[in-house]
């Protein structure tokens, strides 16, 4: 083609490549004669790729002719395989660009590619649908869309009727047109959702006739051709038609016939779900008609066998209760359930959300008990999707429910399922509502038949309720329990009074969970804040309980309303907000809105000058240990109290603060001579621990505080920092460090009084207050880096050893603290927004590498540690100074300061995780070379380190790699490696299919996932096994650590013994409770756990196992035939074994001898025990092998037993580790042989009844 473009001197255009090749198929197309069919296939594969690239205008003017051409070439060329599918490509691109509203012209050439989509030949077949596709791709939104789906409707009609006739006429035509049939299916799978609504609504019945005749093969088409238009997103299907064939989908999934498989029945299921999703959203009204059918049919699928069929419709049903249910058709039945009769109500008059809340529930029945983990699925969600109004249409669902928790465990094996949708229904309907249908009944004689067991459920899942509720319905039961208690307990009966205080108290552990979310607290708070008043004042056991939900209440409205919250709680709730929520949790926290939160929090601030006094008095009163709970609670109230108010609180608090420093300054007095001495004052009555405690209880107000208090605050706390008791100070710095979290503005004024303070008492820091101090660094640092301070820098750097040495802290919250503020800075530094550049890191860096020249090896340690955690965090920014650091860290490996090599290593590990391997082979020949300077240390655990270190350099450079830097005389360490990678690969070969894909997987996720959390532990641990977890980059650990036997036997082994020990005690394990907590209120549970499951019991074959009746009663043989037995039994053993017997009592004469055995054995009890020993090693006699005959000599083979044999115990000082040893085992051992000889024809009776001769030392001493 480019050569005749050439030739007539022509641009090499599409348009002219399309003109040659059109006017070069033109001539094979006149030539019929002399045609290649080879040439013809060439030409029209090239149009086709030129075709693309051809303008539209031309294709437009040329389309008439192009087409007609194309249609000559497809019915010359049609037994051409390769030819037809170039040519249909042509077609679909010409058709495609011509002028479609002239459907005249284009109409043969449509025609004859929809004739191909039920060709014979696959391939044909395929491209012609392919193309199809295009065409009817292309013709959405036009006129012409009607008149092609038109054609296609026609062909796939006819199509039926040929083969209507064929059935009728003549028979022997059938099977060919059952499948064009088929391959028309096949072409509608595709083409259907792009054709006209109108005609697709023509189609429908066909395809439910179809599916009718319950042919497999016809309706597998069918059901994919449906399935494939109800999922396709954009297709639109006239409701009328779409209605009629699900329903008669339904009917059929309902009328119970067989189905040939358990893929239609699925599929079928998915049909109903996409296809009722759409008919929802285009009318609402026929869907609602015909819905309950359609999940009466579903439920009928759980009875099936195959689980497949009960997942895929519980599903289906799941899904279509989210998507077609909606508020409008579940308060219409709310509406006539209210206004209907109940005998109206059996008459049929059912709205359609009550027939299929019936459907539901009628899936609880015992016929579908197989499959009650699924329909207890589908029950919850149908809770979540009603709500409220659950309690009026499932009340009676909820009555099965408690039904189901009566039944045995073995009758109701989805337990767990069973208490989560009782969780739904209570989340749905609020506990009010629930309870009123199913009732705690714990006002009865015995708490053991209430219902106890819902009080759990209800603590997990009450959310959005009403606070009335509790003080209206819950603190009159749990007063009357109480009562109940005392009464028992005066009429003798611990137990009883036992169980129904833990009644009380479980009635009060929901109070936390009212309080979560409640739809009435600006006006319910108060009906509950005097009786919580008095709880926290006279029942310390509820104190707890009482706090916690004073702190949920103030959380979550603080945080509805916008605040920002920095305490636990909130952090808890913003965990909270990132996980899923359940649907009731949605319902009740979009109530919360800034308005509703900002009332709420009014009406209880109001109750404030209550709340506080009384958490004053009780902190002051509380152990230190139990202040932790009224301190956040205090903190909580008073961060939304009026300012007034909790300005006047802690001036009364700075006052006695005052008055008791200045008690704990005053020296006490010496005793007098000769007064008595009385006890000295408790430790919490000394006035240093009343001023810890006025400090904590000021430090809970900081949240309310103004400038003003702040300034009071800190002005008291300075001198406290320099205090020797590092109570005092730990106090002193937590202030500081809460008064910076709280008001940055304050700290930006006191920036240099705060600076200068810190800096005078670092000589005096108590290492219990340094995290709190490093917490004041941070802000005060954050304040530097933004503010114009002119000496930030020099105060930066001041502060920056002491932050460094912080990351070799001990405490694990200080260090990470430590580590935080280096991160913090190095952002701060690197930040353009607040003066920030590259440069000012990399300064930031550099002052870190000059605290390697500190004078102590804590310091220099305390160096490469942060330098390790700052190249980790910033690898990308900081990688080019690693050819200047290494070599100075790897010459600190010289040193003999282990805290120094260990922090190294450590640095060697994050350089080998953060560095490319590129550059990594560069420094590769010095880190080897430092690093096997401790290969052979085995005294500090460096040698497993070095290891572990060098398997990492493998992973990321190869092992040719480091084998060409590593010396000759350490290879053999590098061959250890390889066969241990080796070693490993072959184990995990050998496991089966199952496990190598599962750790194939979990290799997957480890090596693509990369690990960006700091751990100080993998990098500086002491551990010898700190790479089991793999390497900081991720990637797994390819080959574990060689760890000697010793130990693993004498650490891990013993102590994971141990654990399983003490963990098979323990009740719990030995009945299974699906992870539940026991209920040990539970009598029947109990019991069985004390018994234990008769799986576990010891199994003993001994005649003095004592035996029992099924009711735990001993039986006692009075006649004594058991003894008799027993007896008897002994004697003809004695009989039969006569040297036995003698042996046997020779040790019992020896054992239970005179003073003089008992004296010795107590003397020497090892000795004892080893004769002992000795004696058993020759328990085996070989007498079953004798001959019965006197005169024979040898042993006897007998039918059903091993040949006669004898054996040698096997003695455990061959494996000791002194020589000498090893060598009187071995003699031992040489014995058997020489021994052998001279026993040669004898018996194994007689071989093992001879005495073995005495030693000559044993003769030598005798004389």
């Amino acid at each position: 083609m480019a050569e005749v473009l050439q030739e007539q001197s022509l641009e090499p255009t599409p348009t002219a490549y399309f003109a040659a090749t059109m006017s070069c198929l033109d001539r094979q197309a006149a030539n019929t004669a002399v045609r290649n069919e080879a040439v013809t296939t060439a030409l029209c594969t090239f149009l086709a790729m030129v075709l693309h690239k051809v303008p539209a205008s031309v294709l437009r003017s040329k389309g008439d002719a192009a087409l007609k051409l194309l249609v000559g070439l497809l019915t010359a060329s049609s037994e051409n395989a390769s030819t037809v599918k170039a040519v249909l490509s042509c077609l679909e691109i010409v058709i495609c660009g011509a002028d479609t509203s002239n459907w005249h012209m284009v109409a043969p050439a449509f025609n004859y590619l929809l004739r191909f989509c039920t060709d014979q030949r696959p391939k044909v077949r395929k491209r012609a649908q392919l193309c199809m596709i295009g065409v009817l791709s292309s013709l959405q939104g036009k006129q012409a869309l009607g008149t092609a789906s038109e054609v296609v409707f026609n062909l796939f009609e006819q199509s039926l009727n040929t083969v209507s006739k064929s059935l009728s006429g003549n028979p022997s035509n059938t099977p060919t047109g059952a499948v064009e049939v088929l391959h028309m299916l096949g072409a509608l799978k595709q083409l259907l959702p792009l054709l006209a609504v109108k005609f697709i609504g023509r189609i429908l019945p066909h395809l439910a006739q179809l599916y009718e005749l319950q042919q497999p093969i016809v309706t597998r088409n069918v059901l994919d051709t449906l399935q494939a238009l109800c999922t396709n997103p954009t297709a639109e299907m006239p409701s009328a038609a779409l209605g009629e064939i699900l329903g008669r989908l339904g009917a059929l999934l309902a009328s119970g016939e067989k189905r040939s498989s358990v893929d239609e029945v699925t599929v079928v299921t998915r049909i109903l779900q996409h296809g009722f999703e759409k008919l929802c959203k285009s009318d609402r009204s026929l869907c609602i008609t015909k819905l309950p059918a359609v999940f009466h049919s579903l439920t009928g699928l759980l009875a099936s066998e195959q689980e497949e069929v009960v997942f895929a419709a519980a599903e289906s049903m799941r899904n279509l209760i989210g998507s077609c249910i909606d508020e409008a058709m579940i308060q219409h039945g709310v509406t006539q359930l209210q206004l209907h009769s109940e005998q109206q109500k059996r008459k049929g008059a059912l709205s359609p959300i009550e027939r299929i809340c019936v459907s539901v529930e009628s899936s609880l029945g015992y016929q579908y008990s197989t499959a009650w983990d699924m329909s207890l699925h589908v029950v919850a969600a149908l809770f979540d999707k009603l709500g409220e109004a659950s309690s009026i249409l499932m009340a009676s669902t909820v009555r099965t429910l408690g039904d189901l928790q009566n039944l045995p465990d073995e009758d109701m094996p989805c337990r767990k399922q069973l208490h989560n949708t009782l969780g739904s229904a209570v989340s749905a309907m609020g506990p009010q509502n629930f309870l009123a249908i199913l009732p705690l009944e714990m006002d009865g004689e015995k708490l053991t038949d209430s219902r106890v067991w819902l009080l759990p459920i209800l603590k997990q899942h009450i959310v959005g309720t009403h606070l009335r509720f509790f003080q209206e319905s819950l603190l009159p039961l749990a007063t009357r329990l109480r009562e109940r208690a005392r009464k028992c307990a005066a009429d003798g009966k611990p137990v009883a009074s036992k169980n129904a205080e833990s009644c009380v108290q479980s009635i009060w552990a929901l109070l936390p969970s009212l309080c979560n979310y409640p739809s009435d607290t600006a006006k319910g708070f108060g009906l509950i804040a005097k009786t919580l008043g008095d709880v926290l004042t006279k029942e310390p056991e509820l104190r707890g309980l009482v706090c916690s939900s004073l702190k949920i209440l103030v959380s979550q409205n603080r945080k509805a309303r916008g605040d920002e919250l920095g305490d636990k709680i909130g952090r808890k709730i913003a965990e909270e907000e990132s996980s899923e929520l359940s649907v009731a949790e949605q319902r009740a926290r979009a109530l919360y809105t800034p308005e509703v939160a900002a009332a709420n929090l009014k009406a209880i601030a109001g109750y404030s000058r209550n709340f506080l006094p009384l958490l004053f008095n009780l902190f002051v009163a509380a152990p230190a240990e139990k202040r932790g709970d009224l301190q956040i609670t205090i903190a909580a109230i008073a961060s939304i109290s009026d300012p007034q108010t909790v300005k006047s609180f802690f001036v009364a608090i700075m006052k006695k603060l005052l008055q008791a420093t200045v008690e704990a300054s005053t020296p006490a007095s010496a005793p007098e001579p000769g007064a008595m001495q009385v006890d000295a004052p408790k430790p919490d009555e000394s006035p240093t621990s009343r001023r810890c405690v006025f400090m904590d209880l000021a430090l809970s107000l900081v949240g309310g505080l103004d400038d003003e208090a702040l300034g009071m605050l800190f002005s008291t706390a300075r001198p406290a920092l320099q205090d020797t008791d590092a109570a005092v100070q730990k106090k002193a710095y937590k202030v500081l460090s809460s008064i910076c979290q709280a008001n940055m503005s304050f700290v930006a004024g006191k920036a240099e009084e705060l600076l200068e303070t810190l800096l005078s008492s670092l000589s005096n820091v108590h290492s219990s207050a340094r995290r709190h101090r490093l917490i004041c660094l941070h802000f005060l640092i954050l304040y530097l880096l933004k503010s114009e301070y002119e000496k930030k820098n020099e105060a930066i750097a001041t502060l920056i050893s002491e932050i460094v040495l912080a990351t070799k802290e001990s405490n694990k919250k200080t260090r990470n603290a430590a580590y935080d503020l280096l991160i913090e800075i190095g952002y701060g530094m690197q930040n353009e927004e607040t003066g920030g550049s590259q440069e000012r890191l990399m300064q930031f860096f550099t002052m870190i590498v000059g605290c390697l020249a500190g004078s102590t090896p804590h310091m220099v340690s305390a160096a490469v540690v942060a330098l390790a955690r700052l190249l980790y965090e910033f690898s990308a920014e900081l990688c080019h100074t690693v050819p200047d650091l290494l070599p100075s860290a790897l010459l600190l490996l010289k040193s003999r300061n282990r805290e120094i090599i260990k922090s190294v290593l450590g640095l060697v590990k994050v350089v080998i995780a953060r560095l490319p391997a590129v550059e990594l082979e560069q420094h590769l020949h010095s880190m080897v070379e430092g690093l096997i300077l401790w290969s052979d240390d085995s005294k500090n655990h460096f040698k497993a380190k070095v290891r572990a270190i060098i398997e990492r350099l493998v992973r990321r450079c190869g092992m040719d790699t480091v084998a060409k830097v590593m010396p000759q005389e350490h290879m053999k360490l590098l061959t250890n490696i390889r066969k241990t990678k080796e070693q490993n690969e072959r184990k995990k070969k050998s496991n089966n299919v199952g496990e190598e894909e599962e750790t194939k997987s979990q290799q997957s996720r480890a090596s693509t996932a990369r690990k960006s959390k700091w751990n100080h532990t993998d990098m500086f641990s002491d551990d010898d096994d700190d790479d089991e977890h793999g390497d900081m980059d991720g990637s797994t650990k390819a080959s574990t650590m060689a760890k000697t036997s010793f130990f693993n036997k004498s650490e891990g082994t013993t102590k994971s013994r141990k654990l399983r020990k003490s963990n098979k005690r323990l009740p719990e394990d030995l009945m299974d409770v699906e992870g539940e907590p026991l209920d040990l209120l539970d009598t029947r549970k109990t019991r069985e756990v004390l018994r234990g499951p008769k799986s576990q019991h010891k199994k003993n074959d001994s005649d003095d196992e004592l035996e029992y009746t099924t009711d735990g009663k001993m039986i006692v043989d009075e006649s004594g035939d058991k003894i008799r037995d027993k007896l008897k039994r002994k004697k003809q053993w004695e009989e039969d074994h006569p040297e036995a017997a003698a042996s046997q009592a020779g040790r019992s004469s020896r054992r239970g001898g005179g003073e003089g055995s008992r004296s010795k054995a107590e003397i020497k009890p090892r000795k004892a025990r080893k004769v002992n020993n000795e004696s058993k090693s020759w328990a085996y006699t070989g007498d079953e092998y004798a001959s019965k005959k006197s005169k024979a000599v040898g042993d006897v083979k007998k039918e059903g037993k091993l040949d006669p044999y004898a054996y040698w115990p096997l003695d455990p000082k061959i494996l000791n580790r002194r020589e000498a040893k090893r060598n009187a085992a071995r003699k031992g051992m040489g014995s058997v042989m020489k021994s052998a000889k001279k026993m040669q024809g004898m018996s194994s009776k007689e071989a093992l009844a001879t005495k073995p001769s005495k030693s000559k030392k044993q003769k030598a001493h005798k004389g």
